[in-house]
């Protein structure tokens, strides 16, 4: 009973899942991109988690700073364990596409949690690397979620994999009995009336205007009691005092940027 509870609320919120307005984040060295990232770094630190989440993608794509996949990891799980579902999936999504930072366990858990907030990018990800790993009866479970709420999202990819041995309905059973009351056909034409999934990027100007505009919201203070809150571990608190080396260095305290 449980888990058909978790199964038809994770279904509800990938369906009532809203667009997404994104920063087109790329490599940027200018000395205006360099601003933009020291001013994200320490908003971050004063603990507000989506600096946490954008910091993560500058270090992801080089935004101000040099590429570091484990620090954008580092900062991606700062602002996912303070519940941000992006942050969830970007964090599921690096440990499952960085050869030196794979841990599918851990992106399991990530990609799990934000799903069941309703982030279908993470429940197709998790989807497809389950089919990937031939673990056929989860992979039939979120495959299945994904293509009822945003079929037109899955199209491409199960075309793809309707031409391989284990694309069967043995092993796929509720997808094939989804595709078979809703073939792909009916969706490559579709309009985008129904797509929640859609991410907006912004450019050049635009994108310092958001980026200006989420600084201002930074500067509101966040009331915080650090470590001391219930449930919050070490690991979990940015102003906590055990770090490794490379987290000091994203330490206002100690980094030169």
């Amino acid at each position: 009973m449980p888990s058909i509870i978790v199964k038809s609320i994770t279904i509800l919120a990938l369906v009532f899942s809203f667009n997404v307005l994104a920063v087109n984040i790329s490599k940027c060295m200018t000395s205006e991109c360099v601003s933009y990232f020291k001013s994200f770094k320490k908003a971050a630190h004063r603990g507000h988690k989506n600096a946490m989440f954008n910091l993560g993608k500058f270090f992801q794509y080089g935004f101000g700073t040099e590429i570091d996949n484990a620090r954008a990891l580092n900062f991606y799980k700062k602002a996912a364990m303070r519940g941000l579902r992006e942050a969830e999936y970007r964090a599921g999504m690096l440990l499952l596409s960085d050869q030196q930072l794979y841990d599918f366990d851990q992106a399991e858990k990530w990609l799990k949690r934000a799903s069941r907030k309703g982030q279908p990018n993470a429940a197709f990800l998790l989807g497809k690397n389950y089919f990937t790993r031939q673990q056929f009866s989860q992979a039939d479970i979120w495959l299945t979620m994904v293509y009822e709420a945003h079929p037109k999202h899955t199209v491409d990819w199960l075309e793809r994999m309707q031409n391989t041995d284990t694309f069967s309905a043995e092993n796929l059973p509720l997808l094939h009995k989804a595709l078979a009351a809703s073939p792909i056909e009916t969706f490559k034409s579709a309009g985008t009336d129904d797509e929640n999934i859609e991410v907006i990027t912004v450019t050049g100007m635009h994108r310092n205007s958001v980026l200006d505009s989420m600084l201002a919201g930074f500067r509101k203070r966040i009331r915080s009691t650090g470590t001391r809150l219930p449930n919050i571990s070490c690991d979990q608190s940015v102003a906590c005092n055990q770090k490794s080396l490379n987290e000091m260095k994203d330490s206002i305290w100690v980094s030169q940027r």
